[in-house]
């Protein structure tokens, strides 16, 4: 599954670039562009799980500087499709 979040920041009187390295040691986020006097930064979340998505926001919400983490969209990836000539549609009239 994958997410879309946007982590609001607190004033961060010139520790962006500390924030910010301190969000991309968290696994499996990637953050998205931003300007030197961001508030708000988009990041996505690829996770392999309902569960481990919460426990990313969690420690999202945690990192020093963050205010709120807003999530906005979640993906939820669909079982592949069968094969059109599986058995069990040849089977049917």
């Amino acid at each position: 599954m994958i997410a879309g979040i946007v982590a609001t920041l607190e004033v961060n009187d010139g520790q962006l670039p500390h924030i910010i390295a301190g969000i991309a040691k968290i696994p499996n986020v990637e953050i998205g562009d931003f300007t030197n006097d961001a508030h708000r930064i988009p990041m996505t979340i690829d996770s392999p799980s309902p569960h481990a998505l919460e426990e990313t926001t969690r420690l999202l919400q945690e990192c020093h500087g963050v205010e709120f983490v807003d999530v906005v969209f979640v993906h939820f990836e669909d079982q592949p499709e069968r094969d059109a000539a599986t058995p069990e549609r040849m089977k049917q009239p």
